[in-house]
């Protein structure tokens, strides 16, 4: 071990059980000379799996002499790794950076070779906080944010129960109360703020030419995973492209990349103009990688950003590291615990997002760590058909 590199004292976990849709999983690192760090590895519907890959990971670092954070990330890889192993990986690199940073006095977006800017154009994902859904309850759902909270953005995710393999009748009802809630929200906060559409990959081709379509009056700055990449061509998805770059909207998706190469086959496709990773799913140095490479490639850079504050505050680093970097998504109205752990809502000035620029990511959530997990069954094993909620919402 190397010195200035102590070994790891403790991981703890931190479970905040936020509603049905919405468990926050959170660790806590501390190394023997006492520094700590944050990271979160909240995974909808796999709270088990992670409580245990923590419990592993305690077995394989704690008390070993590893040069962190690299020996300690290398001790958890492994081939075909589970989506639960990856988090909990990644959870662990942020907490790390986290603890590093705050031992060199640094933000985490200094420790990383930024800042390239001291603030972010940002934007409000409203969607889990939406329990009315009908048009006139997203309408006031998005004009209470954006009135409230000063932002000159939002997302929405107004397709529930569409699925593009289903019943035609069904399907055509479903688009139908989708477009008639993106005219709303639009309609209620103004032409001069962004309104990003997620469709949580439930368009065919067709339909999302339509939707398009129906929704040229709304003038949204993206459609989001109209497509699912496992059931659709590189040419459909340039369709689609097409034709929302012919009315001024762009395409973004990519929060299930996972690697370079798959950033390199998005670019190959030609479908996509904004690229989005979720760094739960990349980690902080290969997501960074990839944006870099999503930049280089003629895409726009963002960050894949819908749960709790420690995810967000990493992000927001990370965001101001990048050489080049659009707009940074924020999970906002679903729960109050949000501002309670972080110790306030996020600041905005002028619709951006003030890079903190104290020692790491300049938060000290309120949390009690190594609580219990949920009840079995108290939560949801499947977001189909729930409304509010995609595969992240």
């Amino acid at each position: 071990m190397t010195s200035g590199s102590p070994a790891l004292a403790s991981i703890d976990l931190a479970v905040v059980d936020v509603s049905a849709k919405t468990i926050w999983l959170f660790l806590h690192v501390r190394t023997q000379d006492g520094a700590e760090g944050f990271g979160e590895a909240t995974l909808f519907g796999a709270e088990e799996a992670i409580a245990a890959e923590v419990a592993k990971a305690r077995a394989l670092l704690l008390q070993r002499p590893l040069p962190l954070p690299g020996g300690a990330l290398q001790a958890l890889a492994m081939a075909q790794a589970s989506s639960a192993r990856r988090a909990v990986t990644h959870a662990l690199e942020q907490a790390l950076v986290d603890l590093f940073a705050r031992r060199a006095g640094l933000s985490v977006a200094r420790y990383l070779g930024g800042p390239y800017r001291d603030r972010l154009a940002a934007y409000a994902n409203i969607n889990r906080g939406i329990s009315d859904r009908t048009p006139a309850g997203f309408a006031e759902r998005a004009r209470w944010v954006v009135e409230n909270h000063g932002y000159d953005g939002v997302k929405i995710a107004p397709f529930d129960g569409l699925n593009w393999q289903g019943d035609l009748a069904q399907r055509r009802r479903a688009l139908a109360a989708g477009i008639d809630r993106i005219l709303a929200v639009r309609d209620a906060i103004g032409r001069e703020r962004r309104l990003m559409v997620d469709c949580h990959w439930r368009l065919s081709r067709l339909d999302a030419i339509e939707v398009l379509r129906l929704t040229e009056s709304a003038n949204l700055f993206w459609l989001e995973d109209a497509l699912d990449d496992g059931a659709f061509s590189a040419e459909d998805f340039r369709s689609v492209r097409s034709t929302a770059n012919g009315i001024g909207v762009r395409i973004a998706g990519g929060e299930r990349a996972e690697t370079v190469a798959d950033i390199h086959d998005i670019a190959a496709a030609g479908g996509m103009d904004v690229v989005l990773p979720d760094l739960r799913v990349t980690g902080i140095r290969n997501g960074m990688v990839m944006l870099q490479c999503a930049v280089a490639a003629g895409m726009e850079a963002s960050i894949h950003n819908p749960t709790g504050p420690v995810l967000d505050a990493i992000s927001v680093q990370v965001a101001a590291a990048l050489p080049s970097f659009a707009i940074l998504e924020g999970q906002v109205g679903e729960t109050a615990l949000f501002d309670e752990i972080a110790g306030g809502r996020p600041t905005l000035i002028d619709g951006h997002r003030p890079v903190p620029d104290g020692p790491g990511t300049g938060l000290a959530p309120k949390l009690s760590f190594d609580a219990a997990l949920p009840k079995a069954g108290s939560g949801i094993a499947t977001f189909a058909g729930v409304a509010g909620a995609g595969a992240d919402a």
